[in-house]
């Protein structure tokens, strides 16, 4: 079993502003190396909401490479291996934004995603962020450090291997049915589940570019719904974020809320529907949004940060 896990943790919602790169090598299923950097993004801007996520602030990087200084060190661990990462489109992306601003040719990269090969593997479990997985697991780290995450990662792939009693990754994917993503000069393509083949009967579905946007709710005769979805989608603030919601809301409705809240990036830890059932959040939730009863009970500070549904409108979607 032969693979470099990898995390990245972002200084602000920018995916090229990149802060910290952890890679862990994994060498016939044992953790041979373990590898990483601080980085000073470019510009030295740092989120709020980011620095309480990982505790990094701009100081502790001020005087580090950049992503362009680090990477002839990043080339020689990445190159030639499969990449491995919880919720791997996103540390993908930040990759390839770090490579694109500091003008750095991309090489071919092969990747996999844990979040995707865990519920393959333990379809019951329900829950598949980086640390409920890890508890059932008895992982024992700390989140959104980078390198404790990649190392996290890693074990957990491993396990799914274990589980399913194979030794390399070709033979993990094949059982799995996952098809492994890649990402190069010539575009991206996402780790994915195999496709079954269809019968000439079955109807061709309408393509991802032609098949139109699902109609969302209709809005709160005040707000422009159609408006803060396009915001949203430009802003993508919760990208890799676990988030959690508990109602009732007063100016939207909960699938609006939680429209809003996939065209951010953010990531779910229930759905709409089940809203009544959830009142606490997930251990690994990263951002909290209440309704009406008012701010869930903890620290405010966080982790997880809490916002009212007005907090949620104001700062992510700019009402």
């Amino acid at each position: 079993m032969d693979f470099t896990a990898i995390d990245f943790e972002t200084a602000n919602q920018r995916p090229d502003s990149a802060c910290q790169l952890a890679a862990v090598v994994v060498r016939n299923g044992l953790i041979t190396a373990k590898h990483c950097w601080l980085i000073r993004p470019r510009p030295l801007s740092f989120s709020p909401f980011n620095i309480r996520i990982h505790g990094i602030a701009p100081e502790q990087v001020a005087n580090e490479p950049d992503f362009a200084g680090h990477w002839p060190d990043i080339a020689k661990v990445l190159n030639d291996t499969c990449l491995v990462a919880h919720n791997a489109p996103f540390d993908i992306k930040v990759l390839n934004a770090c490579l694109q601003t500091h003008q750095i040719d991309s090489p071919v990269f092969s990747f996999t995603c844990t979040r995707l090969i865990a519920k393959r593997t333990w379809p019951a479990w329900g829950r598949y962020g980086l640390k409920p997985i890890s508890e059932r697991l008895d992982i024992h780290f700390r989140h959104h450090d980078a390198l404790e995450d990649s190392i996290a990662c890693a074990k957990v792939l491993l396990a799914a291997a274990q589980q399913r009693q194979v030794t390399t990754m070709e033979t993990l994917e094949d059982s799995l049915c996952i098809e492994r993503g890649e990402s190069g000069p010539a575009g991206y393509r996402g780790a994915c589940q195999r496709k079954k083949r269809r019968t000439q009967r079955s109807a061709k579905p309408p393509t991802r570019q032609n098949a139109p946007l699902p109609s969302p709710p209709s809005a709160a005769p005040s707000l422009d719904f159609h408006r803060l979805l396009l915001r949203a989608e430009m802003l993508r603030t919760l990208t890799g974020k676990q988030v959690h919601i508990r109602g009732p809301f007063q100016i939207l409705q909960a699938e609006q809320i939680c429209t809003l809240i996939e065209r951010l990036g953010g990531l779910l830890s229930t759905k709409a529907s089940n809203l009544s059932e959830v009142a606490t959040a997930p251990d690994d939730t990263d951002v909290q949004i209440v309704g009406q009863n008012g701010p869930a009970d903890g620290d405010p500070s966080g982790p997880p940060i809490t916002w009212t549904e007005e907090q949620f409108l104001q700062t992510l979607v700019g009402r």
